[in-house]
């Protein structure tokens, strides 16, 4: 038997056929139509987990769930759709497992992305046979999830672990969620290349410009690892700033929760361990609360996957 893992950003959704185990059979992907509405994103779904059992050549009644990660709030309990930040519609409460059931009476599951990449890396990832697992993700923000005792934690309201969002700096620098000093603004990829972007402008020498054309707008997450492997010295400050905002999130998390790993995913988490990895689990260290029980960071091992993964494993979790 298989199912379905349904991976839903802003500009692709991705959905692979995935046994039990977590081995994906295939994949079938489609960019998001810029003007899509809310019923054509459920027909979209419906459309491409059928193109998955055509592909793999897999009778629609041998699928046994259907999971969808999706980028905002989720109600699984009503199947429900409930915000969004980056999906073209800004439709709430969007019924979307009644939509998928119009077309295909199968069992939906659904669940905040990052808290699948989390399902994702503890049922057949890095995190596999530890507990608890906490998953952070550094992209545009910063996204978390958690797996405690063998179920995803997600709070009264299922809005739970919005680790992005936790207040590192009172009265920081605003975030798009209105807060100030919210996590995600010191250690998210965007801000790397924020800081990678300021630093520039007071060192007009530093070989960072020639790593982006001399276009401060082609500056990457990677940008800054490139310069400090070079020896560039503005490189290095832009790396030891981020990683003392990035630090400080992490030590919040391990003194709190004392997961026994936390796995590290997002662009930003490929970067090499000396400059990434070592230094963070030094600072961490340092500031933790209990320095006889380590927690493990770990860099996820799913890459990109663990959102397909985790959505096709929802049901074991929720």
């Amino acid at each position: 038997m298989y199912h379905i893992g349904i991976d839903v950003g802003g500009t692709n959704l991705v959905a692979g056929l995935v046994e039990e185990s977590g081995r994906i059979v295939n994949k079938v992907s489609t960019p998001v139509a810029k003007d899509m509405t809310a019923r054509q994103f459920g027909s979209e779904l419906v459309r491409m987990s059928r193109r998955l059992c055509e592909v793999g050549e897999i009778a629609p009644d041998k699928v046994q769930t259907v999971g969808i990660g999706l980028p905002g709030v989720v109600d699984n309990k009503r199947g429900l759709f409930v915000q969004n930040p980056n999906m073209p519609f800004r439709d709430k409460d969007v019924p979307l497992r009644e939509m998928f059931h119009e077309e295909w009476d199968v069992p939906v599951f659904l669940g905040n992305d990052a808290n699948c990449a989390a399902v994702g890396e503890y049922w057949a990832g890095a995190a596999k046979g530890c507990d608890p697992v906490v998953m952070v993700t550094l992209g545009t923000g910063i996204g978390g999830g958690m797996v405690v005792g063998g179920r995803l934690f997600t709070g009264f309201a299922n809005s739970g672990m919005e680790i992005g969002h936790m207040i590192i700096q009172p009265n920081g620098i605003l975030c798009g969620c209105g807060g100030r000093g919210c996590w995600e603004r010191y250690g998210s990829a965007s801000a790397l290349i924020q800081l990678t972007q300021l630093e520039m402008e007071r060192d007009r020498d530093s070989q960072l410009w020639e790593l982006c054309g001399h276009d401060p707008g082609q500056v990457q997450g990677r940008t800054p690892f490139q310069g400090a492997r070079l020896g560039d010295e503005a490189a290095k400050r832009v790396l030891s700033n981020y990683l003392r905002g990035l630090s400080v999130g992490m030590i919040n998390l391990v003194n709190i929760l004392q997961p026994e790993v936390i796995c590290l995913g997002g662009g930003v988490s490929s970067a090499e361990d000396d400059l990434l990895l070592d230094p963070l689990r030094e600072l961490v260290w340092q500031g933790c609360f209990d320095k006889t029980n380590h927690t493990k960071i770990v860099k996820a091992s799913l890459g990109n996957d663990a959102g397909v993964v985790g959505a096709a494993l929802l049901h074991n979790l929720v």
